[in-house]
């Protein structure tokens, strides 16, 4: 088991799958030997209340593999656990991990890369065009887009050069606007 990491040693925690971020945790190792932690199950980190941020959460591990230069890794046990001071993982909501990796990163007392909410919105293509093309003003592929009527997750004037938002008070019997539009 590791011991003798101190509040000030840095922890940087990588929750689920590390296939996306395997490279950020490769040259993670190399720049900061041990410093990058890959936690692969919920039962190796532990939430715990934070003692600097009153209703946040620090998230301390007792097991991860860690990184060191030239891509060597090795499965530690810590004792004490060890806190992690930024957390990021696959935070897609569709994906084995999204429910665990969710959860514990969710009001965490360190920055964190990434929410399950998050990973939802950049996930959908149509609410990725209309920030892209009304907030920040980029051209996106003309995009017709039909979608019901109780998604409450746009706004209610969807306006976005080249985004045509059609809401569908039901999918059943609409056929002629669809065919329209």
């Amino acid at each position: 088991p590791l011991a003798g990491f101190g509040p000030l040693d840095m922890t940087v925690c990588i929750l689920g799958n590390p296939t996306a971020l395997l490279p950020v945790l490769l040259e993670g190792g190399t720049r900061c030997p041990g410093a990058m932690v890959l936690c692969l199950s919920p039962t190796w980190a532990t939430r715990v209340p934070s003692e600097t941020s009153p209703g946040a959460w620090s998230l301390l591990l007792s097991r991860g593999v860690s990184f060191e230069a030239g891509g060597r890794s090795a499965l530690d046990t810590f004792s004490p656990p060890r806190r992690a001071n930024y957390v990021t993982g696959t935070f897609a909501t569709g994906g084995p991990e999204g429910g665990w990796v969710g959860e514990l990163a969710r009001d965490l007392d360190c920055p964190t890369g990434g929410s399950v909410p998050l990973a939802h919105r950049l996930e959908d293509p149509l609410v990725a065009r209309w920030v892209l093309s009304a907030r920040a003003n980029l051209p996106v592929p003309p995009t017709l887009a039909f979608v019901l009527a109780s998604r409450g997750d746009l706004p209610a004037e969807l306006v976005a050069p080249g985004v045509r938002l059609v809401r569908l008070e039901d999918p059943q019997g609409q056929q002629s606007l669809v065919q329209e539009e």
